[in-house]
């Protein structure tokens, strides 16, 4: 579970506010949510199809390659005749990671055969944590303090109505903060 400030973080808290330990982990579970991801440093398994030797990771910044294994598009006699072709390792130097983007462009096996699916363990994230997500994570604190049931989107004490189902509590300020962090789809 992610946890981008601590209580002692006073800086990035709103006026008045009081941090505890389940506001900062709820807070950080909705930056979490909100990106996708975890901005911290964690470690993934993903299998991305190849085309034409090229293929994207979803989680960027790429900070380690831990594993990389290859699926040949032949059998080691350039035929389907003994079944798809298992996965092999293949030596991390020989794929060629853009760490910042996450795009993997990578050759083929030792018999020639073209790779058209890798399996990938590597890490990425952020170590240390942004100072724009440890600021949105001290605006979501105090949010979160002064707003105890963030399912409430209006209520009217005159008339006794309460709406419920808000928007979130990712305002458009704390959603310029973390902009930059959150996954697109396409890069």
């Amino acid at each position: 579970m992610s946890k981008y400030l601590t209580v002692d973080d006073t800086d990035y808290f709103p006026t008045g506010t009081v941090p505890t330990e389940s506001l900062i982990l709820r807070a950080s579970a909705i930056i979490d949510g909100y990106c996708k991801r975890s901005i911290s440093l964690s470690t993934y398994t993903e299998r991305i199809p190849l085309t034409n030797g090229r293929g994207h990771l979803s989680y960027y910044p790429v900070m380690n390659v831990e594993e990389v294994k290859g699926r040949a598009a032949y059998g080691w006699t350039g035929d389907n005749f003994f079944g798809v072709s298992e996965f092999e390792t293949v030596d991390p130097n020989y794929v060629d990671i853009d760490r910042r983007i996450g795009t993997v462009m990578c050759g083929g096996n030792l018999f020639g055969s073209p790779y058209t699916e890798l399996e990938v363990t590597y890490s990425s994230g952020w170590d240390p944590i942004p100072e724009k997500v440890k600021v949105a994570c001290g605006l979501l604190v105090g949010q979160v303090a002064s707003n105890p049931n963030s399912n409430v989107k209006a209520k009217k004490d005159f008339d006794f109505s309460i709406e419920y189902f808000g928007s979130g509590m990712v305002n458009p300020e704390i959603a310029d903060l973390l902009s930059e962090y959150k996954i697109r789809s396409f890069r």
